[in-house]
């Protein structure tokens, strides 16, 4: 197969269940960036909390290496220079407050730089996400938000119970308007209706002249669906949901068995030998 660009989620995908990204996994990836591949990594996370990463692969702070974030709100350069953004509007947020409420579930916003939260006790599951995304958060009042505030995605964040009980309770209004990412049993995402890691990586692909038969996506959960379909080369993680296996053209490892890399050596370098 002649890849050209893999978009790879970050949890559960690329990081292993302690989240670390292997040393096994970094050598594979940089074997790839050797001969020119595209590594992208395509999150639900703001580049900041995949900086690290990009780091460790050497192609941190690049004009010529990208990265995908807020499931697709975002396209940057690793330097961080915007080369698409699709936001929600500050009516969107104060729309989906209203609707938590109702139902009895925490939200937040994400911006660029901080996680808004409209409550003066900041919600468990919000400080997981700051710190998975190295993230401050910031309490904004509903009344306090401005027309320069750029929202990238607003999260229902609970237990799994009660994630569980908003998705049977959402409005068909929401649907009209969002698009909803089951991300993770704690996390239920809003971004724009028309963002999804797969536009974007068609997006990407297509700005970079790259067939998107030539794409690779690897992911696990709901917001890898778009990009695993959409991709020459779909991979579902080992881990990963059955909505997700159904659609991938090749179910590989877990990301405790270096399930991304193997996909890689294999489709990529045209390798088949794993090691752990």
């Amino acid at each position: 197969m002649n890849i050209k660009l893999v978009a790879i989620d970050v949890d559960a995908t690329l990081l292993n269940s302690s989240n670390e990204l292997t040393k096994y996994t970094i050598d594979v990836l940089k074997e790839a960036i050797a001969q020119g591949i595209k590594i992208v990594i395509t999150s639900g996370r703001p580049l900041l909390g995949t900086e690290a990463y990009y780091k460790k692969l050497g192609i941190d702070r690049r004009d010529d290496q990208y990265a995908i974030n807020y499931n697709g709100a975002t396209i940057r350069t690793t330097s961080g220079k915007m080369i698409a953004e699709t936001p929600l509007s500050i009516q969107d947020y104060k729309d989906l407050y209203e609707l938590s409420t109702k139902i009895g579930i925490k939200v937040h916003a994400e911006t660029a730089d901080y996680i808004y939260t409209p409550y003066l006790s900041v919600p468990k599951y919000t400080k997981f996400e700051a710190k998975l995304t190295n993230t401050k958060t910031r309490h904004v009042r509903m009344q306090d938000l401005k027309k320069s505030d750029v929202i990238a995605k607003v999260m229902f964040v609970d237990e799994p119970e009660i994630i569980e009980k908003a998705k049977k309770e959402l409005p068909s209004w929401v649907y009209e308007r969002f698009n909803v990412v089951p991300s993770s049993p704690i996390y239920l995402e809003f971004i724009d209706k028309h963002v999804s890691k797969g536009n974007a990586v068609k997006t990407l692909a297509n700005k970079l002249s790259i067939d998107i038969s030539q794409v690779m996506a690897i992911g696990d959960q709901g917001n890898d669906l778009s990009m695993i379909e959409a991709a020459g080369m779909g991979v579902a993680m080992g881990n990963g949901i059955d909505a997700v296996k159904s659609v991938a053209q090749f179910v590989t490892g877990t990301n405790d068995d270096n399930g991304a890399a193997f996909a890689v050596k294999k489709f990529v370098l045209n390798q088949e030998k794993i090691e752990n």
